[in-house]
């Protein structure tokens, strides 16, 4: 075997890693420029077989076919016009040209300087320490790579080099017009670097380290320049009403576009979030151009909705449709408010089809941050909320109508219950009696329980033990959140019905996880394993259940049924291991009964005097009762297992 030369030797000890990284970084970047490609041509072919389809579609909807339409189609009709992108190509170079007819700013103050320039520094060290050895080794790029350098070369586009973007970056702190322009015609040109198209662009950018500076500097210089020139007075509080928006509005529009287009197949999650971020504040420039407002709103869903993002990214979508809900006004003075909420519930009903482990973290994200978003107008969310929960209470009311195995698992599935649950968020989240406001939302509390409680009836066989503890789950939920009664105890018993004679299998099966199933899978349902788990959840709901009434004045009378089964069952389970945990929950609910007895001794209460029964304790923290630190010597020892 021939002897390696000292330099190959050096380079493999301390070049090798950094050039075959930097090479993984340089090939991402191509395949996610391909698959923009791709993604491009095909929601064009689909665009076109949507339009060849719409007369077959309609002709099979005229016919009155009984035919009992798919679960996902029931739910997922999305609103906002078909789901192929919008064709963004309504933007030219010379739209730019307006920032030649504004004045630049003054220039900002020295701190002010040092701290953007400390923030700039701040923000590259991870690119130089990614980069500081571009210059050694360039004599080791792959002979693709040199191809492809030589294919660029042979246009008349300019090289952006990382001396004139930095010429272009410190104009731009100072909020130069003329600095910006460059800025957004470059960016211009990779943004649609992918399209086939014969235009020819003023820049192109052969280097990652300019291109990932290019789209930082271009995305932060935005929003201060234009609030510079298109700011609010007391006649004009519209960004098209403002003194300069003749002159700036294709300039806009095209930052925009280009921003939409950028975010379209972007997944890496660093440069997402940055982008993000620094266009939120730019939101209430989108109500300007409906058809960029909408195809900016289908990405933000696509991208939400994207598993493969982190949960940091995904929570920055979130902010950002949230941000745009209530930011994005039209000329009309017409918000987004209303596309927003039906698109996150029917993206959420979308992909709420199926639970697994790469799955569950997001669609868990999703039921927190969907719900909170029809907090902010609650009159249109109540119109929403009629309107679907309706929806399900038919879908239900037909399948109990037909009552087969089939209609029952049209039912039965993850979508039904996902919404089951998300409206349950939805009514805990605007129902909160602490705010003192009766929130239009509670009309819709009833017709919600009602069906959740049929849902629980439909099929109540030991196989569906887990779906029913998904709406039991969410049922509490619901009494947390608005402090309404909800006789949840038959229910819970119904979980664990405290047969533990017969003989239980003994198998290396992993723990039973109930956010995983609605139906018990057969190798668990005789098992020891599963009857753990059918112990443990029916305690920790019934804990769940009764702290929510905590601190209520009945609580006494609400606790005498369950004290007597818990007894009742206590002594069936003598000898076993779930004896000492069930005498523990039945002492701490004797204890917190007495409790409740001995501070509303004093209390005058009657049917007329319900002043008094509402103050009941409003002031008291819950977790300095007996029953609230039970609750916290729990949580910790769970903790400390976990």
């Amino acid at each position: 075997m021939a002897k390696l030369k000292k330099a190959t030797v050096k380079f493999q000890k301390n070049k090798l890693k950094n050039t075959i990284e930097r090479r993984k970084k340089h090939t991402k970047f191509k395949q996610q420029v391909n698959r923009r490609k791709e993604r491009r041509s095909r929601n064009q072919e689909n665009g076109k077989a949507d339009a060849k389809d719409e007369n077959a579609i309609e002709a099979t909807e005229t016919t009155g076919s009984d035919e009992q339409a798919n679960v996902e189609d029931y739910f997922c009709n999305f609103m906002i016009g078909g789901e192929e992108s919008l064709d963004l190509s309504d933007d030219e170079e010379d739209d730019v040209n307006g920032l030649d007819e504004v004045e630049a700013a003054e220039p900002e103050d020295e701190p002010m300087i040092e701290e953007d320039k400390k923030e700039e520094e701040e923000e590259e060290d991870d690119d130089d320490d990614e980069d500081d050895e571009d210059d050694e080794d360039d004599d080791m790029l792959s002979e693709e790579d040199e191809e492809e350098d030589e294919e660029m070369k042979d246009d008349n586009s300019q090289v952006v080099t990382m001396e004139l973007l930095s010429n272009w970056t410190e104009s731009a702190k100072k909020k130069s017009p003329e600095a910006f322009k460059e800025l957004l015609i470059a960016f211009r040109s990779i943004a649609r670097s992918d399209e086939e198209t014969d235009m020819e662009f003023k820049y192109k950018v052969n280097n990652h380290k300019v291109y990932k500076k290019l789209v930082r500097v271009t995305l932060k210089s935005a929003y201060p320049i234009f609030s510079e020139h298109l700011f609010f007075t007391k006649k004009a509080k519209h960004p098209a009403k403002t003194k300069n928006w003749r002159r700036l509005e294709k300039v806009v529009r095209l930052f925009l576009n280009n921003c939409v287009r950028f975010l379209r197949d972007m997944d890496q999650d660093e440069m997402l979030q940055y982008i993000l971020t620094h266009l939120e504040p730019c939101s209430l420039y989108f109500g300007c151009f409906p058809k960029t407002a909408r195809e900016y709103l289908r990405v933000l869903l696509d991208r939400w909705s994207d598993a493969s993002l982190s949960s940091e990214s995904r929570a920055r979508c979130y902010q950002c449709i949230k941000q745009f809900a209530t930011a994005a006004i039209d000329v009309e003075k017409n918000s987004y408010i209303s596309h927003c909420l039906k698109g996150v519930y029917l993206v959420f009903a979308k992909h709420a089809t199926k639970m697994t482990e790469s799955t569950l973290p997001m669609i868990q994200q999703m039921l927190e941050e969907g719900p909170d978003l029809y907090t902010l107008d609650q009159k249109v969310s109540a119109q929403h909320a009629q309107v679907y929960i309706h929806q399900l209470a038919s879908h239900l009311k037909t399948a109990k109508k037909q009552h087969t195995a089939e209609s029952f698992k049209s039912v039965y599935t993850w979508q039904f219950v996902s919404c089951l649950d998300f409206w349950a968020n939805v009514i805990a989240n605007t129902c909160n009696p602490e705010t003192g406001v009766v929130s239009p939302m509670l009309t819709h509390l009833k017709p919600l329980v009602d069906l959740s409680l049929q849902t629980l009836r439909l099929n109540p066989v030991g196989q569906f033990l887990p779906l029913r503890v998904h709406i039991i789950r969410s049922l509490i939920g619901i009494i947390d959140g608005t402090g309404y009664y909800i006789p949840m105890g038959p229910f819970i018993f119904e979980i664990f019905n405290g047969d533990v004679k017969s003989k239980m299998e003994q198998t290396d099966l992993p723990a039973f996880e109930w956010d995983m199933y609605l139906k018990t899978p057969k190798e668990y349902t005789l098992t020891k394993i599963y009857q753990d788990a059918k112990y443990q959840v029916f305690y920790d709901s019934l804990v769940d259940f009764y702290a929510c009434l905590g601190l209520n004045i009945a609580f006494p009378e609400l606790a005498i049924p369950v004290l007597s089964k818990l007894k009742e069952d206590h002594k069936n389970l003598k000898g076993t291991r779930f004896s000492k945990s069930l005498r523990t929950l039945i002492d701490k609910l004797e204890t917190h009964k007495n409790y409740i007895e001995q501070k509303r001794a004093p209390v005058e209460y009657t049917s007329t005097k319900l002043d008094e029964v509402n103050a009941f304790l409003r002031n008291t923290d819950f977790e300095t009762t007996p029953f609230g630190n039970f609750l916290v010597n729990k949580a910790k020892m769970n903790s400390s297992v976990a």
